[in-house]
């Protein structure tokens, strides 16, 4: 029997959040922003997605405010006046085309290359391969809220959170790459506080119904047989504290 898609082109409301419809453009590394700037081909990138209907855009990863935050200098940042300029004209052409967007704020972690400079950074000091890097500078936590903050004083939909496929919030979730005994580390809840404590902050810089998004995965790049839980009781584990903290969704 065939599926019945037309439930994927009705109304959906989540919280505050209403779309014309469920179709959601995923987010998608492009690296056409030089120096960071998104310009006016991005705007026109996206405002095309939401002519051809799509409901929410997610836009590519988005740099917080942190030197080893991206992975190459052509990723758009989202702080600085440049930057910030760019990403209000593309909000502006999505929600003229009738559509929805929200910035997806990035830092890589461990997975930057140290030849671009600032060095990468994880929970200890782990690649997700076991290679050293760095350990976190202060200040990030604040980073994201400021970026999101920033997401919603610019007219954005909401933002999400990129959590997953072993970039730097991921780091923090798995035991892989954080062996902290800290406030930070331990056990699956207390590997979940880094992001609970960014969902809060960013909380703190927007308003309260404000649209929060936070992206996970089990595997992580190139490590595709890494699981954060190998339970489901684990994974509830891993999953309440995150839906305790102010969070609209979490999404695989």
């Amino acid at each position: 029997m065939p599926h019945d898609t037309d439930i994927l082109f009705t109304p959906f409301t989540a919280g505050p959040l209403t779309l014309r419809n469920r179709i959601v453009m995923a987010p998608m590394t492009r690296s056409q922003s030089p120096n960071g700037v998104p310009g006016e081909n991005v705007a026109a990138y996206y405002r095309r997605r939401a002519e051809h209907g799509v409901g929410l855009i997610i836009t590519e990863g988005t740099g917080i405010d942190d030197a080893a935050a991206l992975p190459n200098p052509n990723v758009p940042q989202f702080y600085g006046e440049a930057a910030l300029a760019g990403w209000k004209a593309v909000a502006d052409a999505v929600h003229a085309a009738g559509g929805r967007i929200m910035p997806q704020l990035w830092h890589v972690g461990a997975a930057r290359k140290p030849e671009l400079g600032a060095p990468p950074v994880s929970p200890s000091g782990l690649s997700v391969t076991g290679t050293t890097v760095g350990e976190p500078i202060a200040g990030l936590i604040e980073a994201y809220g400021r970026a999101a903050g920033d997401a919603w004083r610019l007219g954005f939909d909401g933002v999400e959170l990129h959590g997953a496929h072993g970039y730097l919030i991921d780091q923090f979730f798995w035991s892989g790459t954080n062996r902290r005994t800290d406030h930070f580390g331990g056990d699956i809840r207390g590997r979940t506080r880094f992001a609970t404590e960014i969902v809060r902050t960013c909380r703190r810089h927007t308003a309260p119904d404000f649209p929060i998004v936070l992206r996970f995965s089990q595997w992580k790049i190139p490590v595709y047989d890494a699981r954060l839980a190998t339970t489901p009781g684990e994974l509830a584990e891993f999953l309440e504290p995150l839906l305790d903290a102010p969070l609209l969704a979490a999404r695989i």
